[in-house]
């Protein structure tokens, strides 16, 4: 009988959790988790988690009722609740604005604390330097065949081909010969339909175990919601920490428990939202 999770306590993440490939797993629906809001943690990825896909990334947007559902989680949880995206942290707060939150962009490559404090990785300039010298082959690229859309992220960039799947080789191709030419600073990320370029020394695992050593994080359970490849490095990290991962959607993954999509998860939320927490030793719980 798996007993329920005790208050997190510090723990060294997985070895190679930023290189993190998704593993098969046993997983179980998020429902037979137990999770003490009072000692819990939330980390959200945004696309596809939150917010269900759109054809674009501008086209992406917050569901109200997830919004309120996150607005109502972070007063009670203190602040423990942060967004984890491969966007910036711009964008992040332009699709959950008035609600203002932690959160990490760029797939940890930059983080904004829960007191306001920026933090961006080591290089980050030279990142974005580099970045700007690969925009015109790709735009040239996306001029070429219009299904493609090209998003510089200023210091990472994403070749989308949801207008075009066809063309999934040619975009992987493409990203691939720039992430040789540029290994020493960029990794190529797949996505849902999407190859991303982003700085190497990042993952949304490292960014979770910054977050989680300081206020309101800290001591608390931590508790991580994605749906994609890149989302995987994440999952390995809580998972070491012995915490609660959930993978939104189909696809093999190394996440313990799993929600069909991004409005079951917000009907889950409700249901913590609602009620005190529950504390029980169910088998498959957690």
């Amino acid at each position: 009988m798996q007993q329920p999770l005790a208050s997190h306590q510090p723990a060294r993440p997985a070895a190679s959790a930023a290189s993190a490939t998704p593993a098969a797993s046993e997983t179980t629906p998020a429902d037979t988790c137990v999770v003490d809001v009072a000692t819990t943690a939330f980390f959200f990825d945004l696309d596809g988690t939150l917010a269900p896909l759109a054809g674009r990334p501008d086209a992406v947007r917050l569901p109200r009722d997830t919004a309120s559902v996150l607005a109502s989680l972070f007063e009670r949880t203190s602040g423990a609740v942060a967004v984890v995206s491969g966007r910036t942290i711009d964008d992040i707060d332009g699709l959950l604005a008035p609600l203002r939150v932690p959160a990490a962009g760029l797939h940890g490559a930059e983080i904004r604390h829960a007191d306001g404090q920026w933090r961006r990785v080591e290089g980050h300039a030279e990142d974005t330097a580099q970045v700007a010298a690969m925009v015109a082959p790709l735009q040239a690229l996306v001029a070429q065949h219009p299904g493609l859309l090209l998003e510089n992220k200023g210091s990472a960039l994403a070749l989308h081909y949801r207008g075009a799947p066809e063309l999934a080789g040619v975009a992987r191709e493409t990203m691939s010969a720039l992430a040789e030419v540029h290994a020493e600073r960029f990794a190529l990320q797949p996505g849902k339909l999407v190859f991303e370029l982003r700085p190497r020394h990042v993952s949304k695992g490292s960014a979770i175990t910054t977050l989680l050593k300081e206020t309101p994080f800290a001591g608390r359970t931590p508790l991580f919601a994605g749906d994609d490849l890149t989302d995987e490095a994440g999952f390995a990290d809580v998972n070491a920490l012995g915490g609660i991962t959930i993978k939104i959607g189909e696809g093999q993954t190394c996440a313990r428990h799993r929600l069909p999509s991004p409005e079951a998860l917000t009907a889950w939320l409700l249901t913590l939202r609602h009620g005190p927490p529950r504390h029980t030793s169910q088998e498959n719980g957690v």
